[in-house]
Order: structure tokens, then sequence, then C-alpha cells
């Protein structure tokens, strides 16, 4: 599985890590891993378009779980890790359930805030349901980079 046409979302003033995501800057920054978005195969056009809606949706929300992160950053300096999120999608966009299946973290209370978060969340319609993962990196102020 490939990232969608035109490659990974790279915001202004965004710096590759050794993962392969994205930092956005800021004192407690989230890194958006590309993979994993039921991203299409090439060739499929329709998928393509299907995956770069889930991909902008999962983007548009990151200031909620950007929120999360900055209310618990301050009791965990030099902190940072990623959570990968699993996601299992109802047809009608809803989401169903989600997993944490990665914590480098160990932050609790981040991923409590960060699923209830992630299940208000509304994804495009689809002819089917999805199951989509992504990961999400966080870094508290004085964090290795």
């Amino acid at each position: 599985m490939g990232a969608p046409a035109g490659g990974p979302f790279a915001p202004v003033g965004v710096r590759r890590s050794r993962r392969a995501a994205l930092a956005l800057a800021g004192a407690a920054s989230i890194l958006v891993c590309a993979g994993g978005l039921g991203c299409a195969h090439a060739g499929s056009t329709d998928a393509e378009a299907a995956a770069a809606a889930r991909q902008a949706v999962i983007e548009s929300n990151m200031g909620e779980l950007q929120s999360c992160w900055d209310d618990l950053a301050p009791a965990h300096p030099g902190v940072s890790g990623s959570l990968l999120f699993n996601v299992e999608l109802r047809r009608n966009g809803s989401v169903e359930w989600v997993d944490i299946g990665v914590d480098e973290l160990g932050v609790a209370k981040l991923g409590a805030c960060t699923v209830r978060q992630i299940k208000k969340w509304r994804f495009p319609e689809d002819r089917k349901r999805r199951s989509i993962s992504f990961g999400v990196g966080f870094a508290s102020p004085g964090a290795a980079p």
C-alpha cells in the first residue's frame, strides 16, 4: 500500500522524522504517519480519492488530538513517542471502535482522551466497512528530536 497521489501532506515548517512521519511545529508536536490509511493501489482513482478523503478527515482533526497532549505535556517533560490507532469505520462513516495498537508514551490519560476524540469523527460514507490505521507522534518540550 502506498500513499495517495501527491504523497503525504507536508505543511510548511515540517521536518521528516526517522519513522517517515511528519512533525508539526510547536512545543508539543504531533507526528502524522502517512501509511496505513487504507491508501489505494496505483491505478484505482476512486479508491485513491476515498483514501485521500479519509486522510483529510484525520488531518483536519489533529487539533483535537493536540489538545489532549497540550493538557498533559507539562506533567511529562522530555517525553516523546507515538500512538498507533486501529479504527473500524461503519458504512455511514461513523467510527465503530478505536484501539491503540502501539503506545510508546505510556500516558494513560492521553490514550483515553485521543480515543474519545476519534470516536466522534465522521468519515465519508463507503459501500463497505473499513479498517484503517494511522500513527500520531507526540513530543513534550525538551524531548529529544
